[in-house]
């Protein structure tokens, strides 16, 4: 498995994203509505990316380093389609 720029980009944006998302849930989440939504929006478009740009086996291994579940990484594609 070959870990390559792609993966460590989205890795990034993803950390950012959810350590950002981690203090509007600890601020509350009723300061800051459209940050929240805008957040997970962006965490979702991640999503799709990195399901295009990522093999399987890459996928898996992002998915486990940011501790998401499968429910969670589908919740955030979700966000895009609403």
């Amino acid at each position: 498995m070959k870990m390559n720029n792609t993966f460590d980009t989205l890795q990034t944006l993803f950390s950012q994203d959810l350590q950002a998302l981690q203090q509007l849930r600890r601020r509350g989440w009723f300061v800051l509505p459209m940050s929240r939504i805008v957040k997970e929006e962006h965490i979702g478009r991640c999503c799709f990316l990195a399901e295009e740009f990522l093999d399987c086996e890459e996928l898996s291994v992002l998915k486990r380093e940011l501790g998401l579940s499968e429910q969670q990484w589908n919740a955030y594609k979700a966000k895009i389609s609403q």
